[in-house]
């Protein structure tokens, strides 16, 4: 019956059953993870400010940046070691099939992403290696996506400043225009005075020539030529005032 037994096992089935130990001393090994990080985070907010890293040498042996990560695998798992409250079922909070590198591996992710990534993706058949590739490759995804969001938000408000000066410029040729209108107006006024202006010059200048044309005015010239000429003989004999007088009169009548 030995033989038998010792017969049947293969390098494959003790390879497979290797594994399978493995898996599960992995397992045992995230869940002691996930505790050993419940117990640090109540420690903490016992110990003195300023004392946590003497603490965490002198009483466990760990370092801080050990501390961290292992509170850390508590925050993102420890729910589901946790006793479901009281009307919830504690089918939908089984912990993930990871391993201890695996749930470290996947801290890498944000929360949300993470339990997207964990449907999403074979998490259990990948290589240590595999997983950090395909969680690499998420992350570059999504700071690709972030960048598309900032280059599309800031795309967006040069287009609002640029529609802002747009308008802004419209308003600015609207109101030029305005005045440019209103400069027409005032220089068609302007053009339609001085019209009317030599217009009546015109006139006043057709009503003189038509007045010089009169006898009456050509006869009172010839008398102003001959009472300037008398006044010179009267100044010459001290008598230009009653001239003077005589001048005037013929004066006013012109």
């Amino acid at each position: 019956m030995i033989d038998e037994l010792t017969t049947g096992r293969t390098p494959v089935v003790i390879a497979s059953e290797i594994n399978t130990m493995k898996r599960q001393m992995e397992k045992i090994l995230l869940v002691h993870a996930i505790e050993i990080g419940r117990r640090l985070k109540e420690v903490r907010a016992m110990i003195p400010y300023g004392e946590w890293g003497d603490w965490l040498k002198v009483s466990v042996n760990y370092s801080q940046r050990t501390a961290q990560r292992l509170m850390a695998l508590f925050d993102a798992y420890g729910e589901y070691l946790s006793l479901p409250p009281a009307g919830e079922s504690s089918q939908n909070r089984t912990l993930p099939n990871l391993t201890f590198v695996q749930a470290l591996t996947l801290l890498e992710l944000p929360e949300e992403e993470r339990a997207e990534f964990l449907m999403e993706m074979d998490v259990e058949g990948m290589s240590t290696r595999q997983l950090k590739q395909a969680v690499e490759q998420r992350q570059e995804a999504r700071r690709e996506a972030e960048q598309a969001v900032t280059e599309r938000d800031q795309a967006r408000q040069e287009s609002t400043a640029l529609r802002d000066d747009l308008d802004k410029e419209k308003n600015k040729n609207a109101r030029l225009a305005a005045e440019r209108d209103s400069l027409k107006a005032e220089i068609h006024g302007l053009e339609k005075v001085k019209g009317e202006l030599e217009q009546e010059i015109e006139n006043k200048k057709a009503s003189y020539d038509k007045l010089k044309e009169r006898s009456g005015y050509k006869t009172i010239k010839k008398m102003e030529v001959s009472l300037n000429e008398a006044y010179g003989k009267a100044e010459a004999n001290k008598i230009a005032f009653l001239y003077d007088s005589l001048f005037k009169t013929f004066k006013e009548l012109a």
